[in-house]
């Protein structure tokens, strides 16, 4: 039977690692301090650290750090949130819990990130945020971004896909296949937000998230919502929600951080491959992305895509859509921005786009696999 060559590795991690991370998951359980114990306070330097980010507060989920962040800033029903519609769920589902007017902006059809140029466009006396999305692993030119609106409106960075990715937009490297690693540019959002989600890049062993900022009176709010409004037991200032880090959780996350930028180069070698490979397909598109990238995921388009993932599967590789449908056609955003014409080359890339298997375990073999059965079907 041939071998199965899966989508993702959800949680590649070393025996010693993990007979490391049992021996403190055992001593946590001795001291019965499950539910923001020192351990999350150290994961969350440790991030700070790394991130060069001043503050981070970890949170239960990715999904509840945009929810957090979106509630930090004290928002009315009537302000208006540019989100790309080309994302995930998560995305527009933390606007509308706090209860905020949801507004569409389009893609790059080359990036699939969204399009500043149509962010511009949207932008009203009502846009109080815009919520740029780090789709697939690559960076938003935030610094392009903030130049452009101003300082009056808050860019709230849903950067699930993209731990520690490179923005590359004035990297002087001459190399353009290879990142040097210097430049983050994440100081021009005002908010960062991860998920730890297991398929992440790194991913807790369960449901975990984080939201990082510069700017210390939001810090001491964020860290206050996400304890029920409250910093001191009994005394709550916020109107919070329980969306407090584990202690568990933040044990595997900090062990796992050690490795995250070695992983992400591994993916960014394994993509490079693919390019090389791919190039000379010319049914398919290649995405346009910076080496910065994390290479979260690995995406083509076609034409044909549910074919060739109906052939891709019959030869036992596994692939996923991300995603198939843009938010204005899930049931709970289908009143927002009915037009198609808003938001075509999101359409477009909803039709077309297909992620191929992509982790730091894929071994160079199973990627000809793969590369071998897409000319096969074209």
């Amino acid at each position: 039977m041939t071998k199965l060559i899966n989508f993702t590795h959800v949680n590649p991690i070393r025996a010693k690692e993990i007979a490391l991370i049992k021996k403190e998951i055992s001593k946590i359980i001795d001291k019965k301090n499950f539910i923001l114990g020192e351990e999350v306070r150290k994961f969350e330097n440790n991030f700070s650290k790394l991130s060069k980010i001043k503050y981070s507060v970890g949170c239960a989920s990715g999904t509840d750090a945009l929810i957090l962040a979106l509630k930090s800033l004290e928002l009315k029903s009537s302000d208006e949130v540019i989100v790309p519609a080309m994302t995930y769920i998560s995305t527009g589902l933390s606007v509308l819990t706090n209860n905020n007017k949801l507004i569409y902006a389009d893609i790059n059809n080359y990036t699939g990130l969204i399009s500043i140029d149509d962010i511009i466009k949207k932008i009203t006396k009502k846009t109080k945020v815009i919520i740029p999305v780090n789709l697939y692993g690559q960076k938003v030119d935030l610094k392009k971004l903030r130049s452009r609106i101003g300082s009056k409106i808050f860019i709230v960075e849903d950067s699930a896909q993209s731990h520690f990715a490179f923005s590359c937009f004035n990297c002087p490297n001459k190399d353009k296949k290879k990142c040097c690693q210097k430049e983050r540019n994440d100081h021009y959002a005002d908010i960062s937000c991860f998920s730890f989600y297991p398929a992440k890049n790194i991913g807790a062993f369960g449901d975990a998230g984080l939201v990082s900022t510069n700017n210390q009176k939001l810090y001491k709010k964020l860290l206050s919502l996400r304890n029920l409004g409250s910093i001191k037991k009994h005394e709550h200032n916020h109107l919070g929600i329980n969306s407090r880090l584990d202690t568990i959780q933040a044990v595997v996350l900090n062990k796992k951080l050690g490795s995250i930028l070695k992983l992400n180069n591994i993916r960014r070698r394994l993509a490079l491959l693919y390019d090389e490979k791919l190039k000379t397909v010319p049914e398919i598109e290649i995405t346009k992305t910076k080496p910065g990238s994390t290479r979260h995921l690995y995406i083509i388009r076609t034409k044909k895509r549910d074919s060739l993932m109906k052939h891709l599967l019959k030869k036992n590789i596994l692939c996923q859509i991300h995603y198939p449908y843009t938010l204005n056609k899930l049931k709970p955003f289908i009143k927002f921005n009915k037009k198609k014409k808003f938001i075509k080359n999101s359409e477009k890339w909803s039709n077309e786009c297909l992620s191929l298997p992509m982790h730091p375990e894929l071994k160079v073999e199973e990627i000809n696999k793969v590369v071998k059965e897409i000319k096969n079907f074209f």
